[in-house]
């Protein structure tokens, strides 16, 4: 008893299939990051200290727009809160804002202000 030849030959031979090889483009940031070092702890100190006179000149105009007019003021915590960077400052921002709350909380008190103004206050 024998087999059929052609029922060995198709068990014995698996199929391969051909994939495409994939061409992609160079990467337009070339290899930048493969090549990554780290800073060296002299320019992470230099950076950091330019970090901290930055925020001590944010906390100066701070304090002179609050010394200067409410409106100006509103209008600069607006920037410093829409630049994503208010968390730095939570105490600056929050005891000014409560003085202009319990100050001009009465809709009288706006006489003159614009509506850009008025809903800063809001």
């Amino acid at each position: 008893m024998s087999t059929p030849a052609s029922a060995c030959s198709l068990a014995q031979t698996p199929t391969q299939k051909i994939r495409p090889v994939p061409n992609f483009h160079p990467s337009i940031w070339g290899d930048q990051f493969m090549t990554y070092t780290p800073e060296d702890k002299v320019t992470r100190d230099c950076k950091e200290e330019q970090v901290d006179d930055l925020k001590k000149e944010v906390r100066r105009k701070l304090m002179a727009a609050a010394a200067a007019s409410p409106s100006q003021l509103l209008n600069f915590i607006d920037a410093v809160q829409r630049l994503g960077v208010a968390y730095h400052f939570e105490e600056e921002i929050e005891e000014p804002s409560k003085h202009i709350y319990s100050s001009f909380h009465d809709a009288n008190d706006m006489h003159g202000d614009d509506l850009y103004d008025f809903a800063l206050r809001f």
